[in-house]
């Protein structure tokens, strides 16, 4: 067997829009491969309800990349260790992935991954997929980069994908890891492409035009927003992809939504650039104003503070797995300011 191309899917669980997947393609055989990794779900910003909408994600691309001749291939471990016993098993001939701006734990590992390929003349090629610029000197300009990237042609899911013999495709496992803490909630959207693209048109054609009005309360958010955050990132659906459907569409709900779509990235490119305000406060001089109490912290994240507003919100944020935009800087502002 000849080396493969090897694209690495992490949160652009997708065939539709995937560069990195069709680059790969026209270079030689490719091996799809997804790996869960434990330590990640072990991660105080990981939960039951985020993985088992990543393995639903999961189950719809292996099916969708069967259709084209090869499945995903899914492991469990260790990125690192994964990738070298593929590197020695079949040989890698150029890594793919989309790039990410995850947490402090997937920065650390990209850098492993980077090292691996480095110390094996390995070239990993990384794409973006959101509006976000690595290394930005200065914000000058971003804006009409982010369209320029938005306007770009949706990328063709690759004619066919060889079978690759005698490469087992893998359990996509019930949980990620064992100790992963079990998370009620009850109402929490499904994950996959198809019902991420369900959600996108009946919004554009039924749910746009009360948008604006919709959004700004909680008691008719959940059946006026877009609900496409967690397609957005987990990367069932692209952000090119949702913009130019977006714009086949005309009313101020959409209008008002597109701008939305610009500031997801506009946020992620805050953390892009300010890696550490994950650790620490986004202004400095606000450092140790307060004691931390655990106590309200508690209460707080169960919604038994005592406001009723604030309860509900989070309680509806518990149950729902999301909440709109609004309330959730609203939750924030409260741990901020008044906890």
């Amino acid at each position: 067997m000849s080396p493969l191309q090897l694209v690495w899917f992490k949160r652009d669980l997708r065939a539709v829009d995937h560069r990195p997947l069709l680059e790969a393609s026209v270079r030689g055989a490719v091996l799809p491969l997804y790996v869960v990794e434990p330590e990640l779900w072990q991660q105080p910003d990981a939960s039951e309800r985020q993985w088992l909408f990543c393995r639903e994600s999961l189950l719809e691309l292996r099916q969708a990349l069967a259709d084209r001749g090869q499945p995903l291939v899914v492991r469990s471990g260790d990125v690192v260790q994964v990738l070298e016993r593929a590197r020695r098993q079949f040989g890698i001939a150029g890594l793919w992935s989309h790039e990410e701006t995850g947490n402090g734990w997937t920065y650390q590992r990209d850098k492993r991954v980077g090292a691996w390929a480095r110390e094996h003349g390995i070239v990993w090629t990384e794409i973006p997929q959101f509006g976000v610029t690595r290394r930005m000197r200065s914000r000058n300009g971003w804006a009409k980069r982010w369209e320029a990237q938005m306007a770009e042609p949706i990328t063709p899911v690759p004619a066919a994908l060889p079978p690759l013999e005698g490469i087992d495709p893998g359990v996509i496992p019930e949980r990620p890891c064992s100790d992963l803490p079990l998370d009620a909630c009850p109402q929490r959207q499904m994950g996959g492409r198809s019902i991420g693209l369900k959600e996108l048109n009946d919004f554009l054609q039924h749910r746009a035009p009360r948008y604006q009005r919709a959004m700004s309360s909680p008691n008719t958010a959940f059946s006026g927003c877009s609900r496409l955050s967690a397609y957005l990132t987990w990367g069932c659906l692209s952000m090119r992809e949702v913009l130019q459907t977006s714009r086949t569409y005309s009313s101020r709900g959409v209008s008002s939504f597109e701008s939305r779509l610009h500031w997801h990235c506009h946020f992620i490119q805050k953390l892009e650039d300010q890696p550490a305000i994950e650790f620490s406060d986004f202004h400095p001089f606000m450092r140790g104003i307060r004691e931390a109490n655990a106590e309200r912290l508690t209460a707080w994240c169960d919604g038994r503070t005592g406001v009723p507003f604030v309860d509900a919100c989070m309680r509806a944020l518990r149950a729902h797995g999301w909440i709109t935009f609004r309330m959730r800087a609203m939750l924030m502002s409260f741990a901020s300011y008044n906890l």
